[in-house]
């Protein structure tokens, strides 16, 4: 009776955010395999899983790709070459990042977490910015692997017919001794600019970018004191909560050192960080991630053989670590029916446009973990482990997408545009698994909503933001929020 009910409790909704931005609705990954691209597309739920198959590239970790507002792919890129709608490699779309590195991983895609990131040019309907960096092997004055510039490339996809071209490519912004990961942006509080963070290496100083309809304007480098880093290289992942008060970075040393995750708040308005909060972590992780909640209250960090999450709203973030996940040990069967000699792990985080975090294993692996309700507190965030099934085994990789469906800073100093924010209603549901006529209600509203309506269709209402109904019977109900 359970499959019954289930399968005959149809909800029509008619959310709003098929109008909001959609630049980061279609997410590429590489394949082991080399069999073509995995292609996750948001425009539905849930997300639709298909297979590109012979593309002209492959990736690595650096992973950034873009859409239209309404959705529709542009082009991405591996750090190496940029490619097209159609899959082929733009016109002067070759030889990003020029150097031994690139050269040794042309087949491979190039290997730099957040390797690179796409912003559209503000107050332009055609031209986009790839952020990347040149990475090099080490020297005899830098021992370890290090960044030696940090570059930008002017792309129009829709030059020659749709085709694509890349116009300025490797324009050097800064040279400097720079990490090896962590470009990340985020919306200025007018609205419209961006923000643009990349961080030396082994010092916590930040290459400050702004981004407006007058290009890219330097703003220098801000130190957060203590400065110094450990003498030691790091891997990691850097984010921004989706409101952008907030700004994190996880750092990945190695013994003795370990890693720790720092975080820091952040004002729209002027670029700058303050309060730096140094957060260690207990366990002996080689990978992992970090990503915040869509309402931006918690942090999760994913570190290889954990997931924790924080509060990072408590007087005190570090004492409400919180283990939510434990990797369970599964391993993938291939293609060829043997089992993958690995157990799968935790690796890469990136919050999705439908609300949920994706993180990617360490190595090949053809799924997916996601955190099902990010917003809420301990295990009630819902990690569910190797979710997401993939075509063919993904390596090592996860996009690189700022969190576009933000709006002006309201009533601070830089809110100076006009460009007021109107929410724009969305949301999810799941049938509750232990009850065939309870519905679980996920808002995915955007542009700073303060208050919900619900309308279940059968006479009943909410003003809660993440409701749960209970429904009489089975039917076909209009629900509207």
């Amino acid at each position: 009776m359970k499959g019954f009910f289930t399968l005959y409790l149809l909800i029509f909704s008619f959310p709003v955010i098929l109008t909001a931005q959609k630049h980061d609705y279609n997410w590429l990954f590489g394949t082991d395999d080399n069999v073509g691209l995995i292609l996750v597309n948001f425009d539905q739920e849930p997300p639709s899983v298909s297979l590109i198959e012979n593309p002209p590239l492959e990736f690595d970790l650096t992973n950034a790709s873009i859409s239209d507002s309404t959705g529709n792919l542009l082009f991405y890129t591996n750090g190496i070459v940029v490619v097209n709608a159609q899959h082929q490699v733009m016109e002067n779309g070759d030889s990003l990042n020029p150097g031994e590195v690139a050269w040794d991983f042309y087949n491979e895609g190039y290997p730099m977490n957040q390797g690179a990131l796409i912003l559209p040019k503000p107050s332009s309907d055609s031209l986009f910015y790839i952020f990347h960096a040149v990475r090099e092997y080490p020297q005899s004055n830098i021992p370890s692997t290090f960044c030696s510039s940090f570059l930008y490339s002017l792309v129009n996809p829709y030059h020659n017919n749709g085709q694509g071209k890349v116009l300025e490519k490797n324009v050097v912004l800064v040279a400097d001794t720079l990490d090896v990961s962590k470009i990340v942006g985020v919306k200025h509080g007018n609205g419209r600019d961006w923000w643009v963070l990349f961080p030396e290496q082994n010092r916590y100083g930040y290459h400050t970018f702004l981004l407006n309809p007058e290009g890219i304007i330097y703003q220098g480098i801000q130190y957060v004191h203590p400065v110094a880093g450990y003498g030691k290289a790091s891997v990691g992942f850097g984010a921004f909560s989706p409101d952008g008060s907030k700004y994190a970075r996880h750092d990945i040393r190695g013994l003795p050192v370990g890693h720790f995750v720092r975080l820091y708040d952040f004002d729209r308005c002027t670029g700058l960080l303050s309060n730096q909060l140094h957060i260690p972590l207990s366990d002996t992780a080689g990978v992992g991630g970090i990503a915040f909640s869509p309402d931006s209250r918690y942090m999760y960090v994913s570190s290889q053989e954990l997931v924790y999450q924080f509060d990072v709203t408590a007087p005190d973030v570090e004492a409400t670590k919180t283990i939510v996940a434990v990797t369970d040990g599964y391993r993938d069967t291939l293609p060829n029916g043997s089992v993958w000699l690995f157990p799968s792990t935790f690796s890469g985080a990136m919050l999705g446009p439908d609300g949920r975090i994706y993180i990617h294993a360490a190595g090949s692996a053809r799924h997916l973990h996601v955190i099902e309700y990010p917003n809420k507190a301990g295990l009630a965030c819902d990690v569910r482990q190797h979710s997401v099934k993939f075509p063919a085994s993904s390596y090592r990789t996860i996009p690189n997408v700022p969190h576009y469906r933000l709006g002006t800073l309201d009533g601070s100093p830089c809110d100076t545009l006009g460009l007021d924010n109107h929410p724009l209603a969305g949301f999810r549901y799941a049938i509750d698994s232990s009850h065939s006529l309870r519905v679980i209600f996920t808002d995915n509203s955007f542009y700073q909503p303060t208050d919900w309506l619900w309308d279940f269709g059968d006479g009943s209402t909410s003003t809660l933001k993440d409701p749960l109904h209970k429904y009489d019977s089975p039917g076909t109900y209009l629900v509207c929020l």
